[in-house]
């Protein structure tokens, strides 16, 4: 019928419809032009097109994450579409989509500041369970700390600390920016790619992102006491100017004495995320 959403798996041929929408998302453009050949062909999860009037006008990727958890990402509605039911459409049909997959919990994080989502998602019966916030901080010439690149032996130590620690959050953001627990398995991938920095009281997980518009390192994590956490975040910011990044961000979870800490390293803060859920 005419201005009834229909709801269906993406096609290849919905790429650039989709994209003409997808690439002024945010002030800085938006990360689906870069993704969407990845989930398109994505084995397990699957792209979900909004369509009226047979035009692709809204999308949403669901990933299907250890644990029984479906992640909702890559929500998108053309900007003429908008406050017609395409958003709660596609995203009903993408927990159905999880739900029949065996999981049981459905995840996304969107901006602090996307009103308009905080809305749309109450109304869909999710819940928030946490906040992260964005920090930045510029390169600067600074002693490296007593801290060096942990190896898969250290994982058992990382994680004892890491359970110890009152500051932990529940998930971590990924490479993906999807949020998930931290194991065993993925301390052992971090180790491996060389993003955990350990010191005798604490640790923190340290990426680098090299990307066509923007290359930077991103705490994901800092652990240990008020000493460590601010030694580490300093490090941070030398260890960029040391390799050439013209960047450092965290996006760390929102706690008045880490973000004391952070604030006393040269951090300042640029707005945040939030973590919504809801059971399946």
């Amino acid at each position: 019928m005419k201005n009834q959403v229909v709801t269906r798996p993406a096609r290849a041929e919905d790429k650039s419809a989709i994209l003409t929408f997808c690439r002024n998302t945010f002030s800085w453009g938006d990360y689906i032009p870069d993704v969407w050949d990845r989930w398109l062909a994505d084995p397990d999860g699957q792209i979900r097109v909004g369509v009226l009037d047979r035009q692709p006008v809204g999308m949403v990727h669901v990933a299907l994450l250890d644990g029984g958890v479906g992640w909702m990402e890559g929500l998108r509605v053309h900007p003429d579409f908008r406050r017609r039911g395409v958003g709660r459409a596609i995203d009903t049909v993408a927990r159905a989509f999880a739900r029949e997959r065996g999981c049981h919990l459905a995840r996304l994080s969107t901006s602090i500041r996307n009103v308009a989502a905080h809305q749309l998602l109450a109304a869909q019966g999710y819940v928030r369970l946490a906040q992260f916030g964005e920090w930045n901080a510029k390169p600067a010439r600074r002693r490296f700390a007593d801290a060096r690149i942990a190896t898969r032996t250290d994982a058992c130590a990382i994680l004892a600390r890491w359970r110890e620690s009152s500051m932990r959050p529940a998930l971590l953001a990924n490479r993906h920016w999807q949020w998930v627990a931290l194991t065993e398995v993925n301390v052992h991938e971090q180790a491996d790619a060389g993003e955990i920095r350990v010191m005798p009281c604490g640790f923190s997980i340290l990426r680098a992102f090299d990307e066509d518009d923007w290359s930077g390192l991103i705490l994901h994590a800092l652990v240990g006491d008020a000493e460590t956490m601010r030694a580490l975040a300093l490090a941070a910011r030398g260890e960029a100017k040391y390799r050439g990044y013209p960047h450092v961000e965290a996006m760390l979870i929102e706690c008045p004495p880490l973000n004391a800490t952070l604030e006393s390293a040269g951090y300042r803060r640029d707005g945040g995320m939030f973590i919504y859920e809801q059971g399946l």
